[in-house]
């Protein structure tokens, strides 16, 4: 009995029936603050439907916007595929030749490794290196000489 109660104080004199009322009256307050409370939440029933329905419209523009970006990324990716199939077989052709080149100047450094070690091995090299200062191997001053206008 949280506000007034509506029993008489005659009736709840009495132990057995007095209770019985005092408990109906409790759970009429109840039901009547609940039927209160849904009145109160019914009431705001309207304006939440129209902020749902104000939402549901933005979002609806939004997938309308990303709907014409993705169509013009499409459109894009797809002007863009001719020519990169066009280029991809060149792009192959150049890797492939990348390739080959690596294989081409490995083959060459060991070779003219090679050829330093054995003209370093022949007589006279060690002449070659004191004429030289020391240095260069013999085989860099014979493939690379001396440039005469340089000072």
């Amino acid at each position: 009995m949280a506000k007034s109660s509506r029993v008489p104080s005659a009736v709840g004199a009495i132990p057995v029936l007095g209770d019985l009322v005092k408990r109906a009256d409790g759970q009429a307050q109840w039901v009547q603050e609940l039927v209160e409370q849904n009145a109160r939440m019914l009431s705001q029933l309207p304006a939440t439907m129209k902020a749902l329905n104000d939402s549901l419209e933005r979002f609806n523009q939004t997938v309308g916007r990303l709907d014409s970006v993705v169509s013009r990324i499409e459109a894009t990716a797809n002007q863009m595929l001719s020519p990169l199939e066009q280029v991809a077989p060149n792009l192959d052709r150049m890797v492939s030749v990348a390739t080959d080149t690596q294989r081409q100047v490995a083959l060459l450094t060991s070779t003219i490794d090679g050829l330093t070690n054995l003209l370093n091995e022949l007589p006279g090299a060690g002449f070659v290196r004191r004429f030289t200062g020391g240095r260069t191997t013999v085989v860099e001053a014979v493939v690379e000489p001396e440039d005469p206008s340089a000072p």
